[in-house]
């Protein structure tokens, strides 16, 4: 193999490299944005849309649907005592709290 041929292979795995770590690093560390909820018992992620659904501008057979995908929830059931991360930064969460606190 020639200088050129091993320059372009090399290229190419670092190049290969660099992406796959941006991807994994702004996936996972894009939720901890968002604010986390308790599940007690009796929630549903019906029961949760009702409470913050109010918060975002989504429907809350979207905000639901969210909430599958990014907690890798596979149905609707949920068990008291589990974290779930629901589409609401953690910055506006804090700040409407503090505003109703007022």
């Amino acid at each position: 193999m020639n200088k050129l041929s091993v320059c372009y292979i090399l290229t190419f795995i670092v190049s290969i490299l660099a992406i796959t770590l941006i991807v994994s690093y702004t996936g996972a560390d894009s939720l901890e944005n968002y604010h986390k909820v308790e599940i007690k018992e009796g929630d549903s992620l019906w029961s949760i849309a009702d409470e913050f659904q109010k918060k975002t501008e989504i429907s809350k057979q979207d905000f639901v649907k969210w909430v599958q995908e990014k907690n890798n929830i596979h149905s609707t059931l949920i068990k008291p005592g589990d974290l779930v991360v629901v589409p609401i930064e953690k910055t506006d969460f804090y700040h409407i709290e503090q505003i109703a606190s007022e």
